[in-house]
């Protein structure tokens, strides 16, 4: 058996992927975003909640960590400052530009349990509001009741009464006649 020559082929390399690199992205510790937007741990939390439920940024675009190692990005501090500044045409256009919250990371129980949720507050309110109708129907019931005891009542008292005069105008002609 004869040794193999070993051979060196040259060739010419692209990169598969030739998009330029994202600028990295900015993080911030909560305290620094409650440093730089001014508010309290409480008020954070409500902002970033706002910016998910009734704007529907994506969450792990907002925030990322769990407990004191939470990181919030640059999305999270610029939606908040439009939020808490009242600019809600901005917001918007941020907004816009940003991922949905259709993302493969929130947990499909969590939606599940939100969006049952949501149905049950629904059906709270409408079961209120028909509790409320019910109550006046009920009411407004009771008095047609009333009403109508009341007239037939009358009614009841003037037939006695014309069959009381009826039977002594009877009796008093039978005394006439006799």
């Amino acid at each position: 058996m004869e040794p193999e020559n070993p051979t060196v082929i040259d060739i010419e390399a692209e990169p598969i992927d030739t998009s330029e690199p994202e600028p990295p992205e900015s993080w911030y510790s909560a305290q620094q975003m409650m440093s730089l937007l001014r508010l309290s741990k409480a008020d954070l939390q409500k902002s970033i909640s706002k910016l998910q439920s009734i704007y529907g940024l994506n969450l792990a675009s907002l925030r990322r960590g769990a407990a004191r190692a939470t990181e919030y990005s640059q999305l999270a501090l610029d939606a908040a400052k439009l939020l808490n500044a009242g600019k809600l045409t901005q917001l918007r256009q941020l907004v816009d530009k940003a991922p949905a919250a259709t993302s493969p990371t929130a947990s499909t129980a969590i939606v599940f349990v939100e969006q049952h949720n949501q149905i049950a507050l629904n059906a709270s309110t409408v079961a209120d509001s028909n509790l409320s109708q019910i109550a006046s129907f009920k009411s407004g019931l009771l008095n047609n009741y009333r009403e109508l005891g009341r007239a037939l009542g009358k009614q009841a008292a003037a037939e006695v009464q014309l069959g009381f005069t009826e039977e002594v105008a009877a009796g008093l002609k039978k005394l006439q006649e006799s």
